[in-house]
């Protein structure tokens, strides 16, 4: 029951796709090897039940999807999945995702530590630089002193 009101949650395929085509190409896509717009179709591929457009660059000839060079390329969760898991990082823990999409947790977990390592590059270090409180903590320094120890 629970996993039917999240799927609620998470976008379909194709509309990721779509968002991805607009926030990369603007509508014309682009050689992310040489940076050409003068590209032809190249068919597609299956993700999942995705099919992806692939496009030939006429300049430098290599093939190339949206996908291409992103976090997203590299992993087989299904792209709404991936867009839900970049949207609730920032407020849910990986074990608690891994949990509610019924995956298991390491692939949670790798794709979110690519999606961090790419954010880390973002992330000013000014943000860090505030005055942080702590508790109070005991260190234990060992056995030494106890016996038996």
């Amino acid at each position: 029951m629970l996993m039917d009101i999240i799927r609620l949650f998470i976008p379909r395929d194709e509309e990721c796709l779509k968002v991805l085509e607009e926030l990369r190409w603007h509508g014309e896509p682009e050689c992310p090897y040489c940076g050409s717009k003068d590209v032809k179709n190249h068919g597609t591929y299956e993700r999942g039940e995705l099919e992806i457009p692939r496009y030939q660059c006429k300049h430098c000839k290599r093939t190339f999807s949206v996908l291409t060079g992103t976090v997203f390329e590299r992993h087989k969760l299904p792209l709404g999945v991936m867009f839900y898991i970049i949207k609730n990082l920032p407020h849910m823990s990986i074990n608690e995702m891994a949990s509610e999409l019924g995956l298991d947790y390491d692939s949670v977990h790798r794709f979110a530590m690519d999606v961090m390592k790419i954010a880390h590059g973002e992330i000013s270090l000014e943000k860090l630089c505030v005055a942080v409180e702590i508790d109070e903590i005991y260190v234990n320094s060992g056995e030494k002193g106890k016996k038996g120890g």
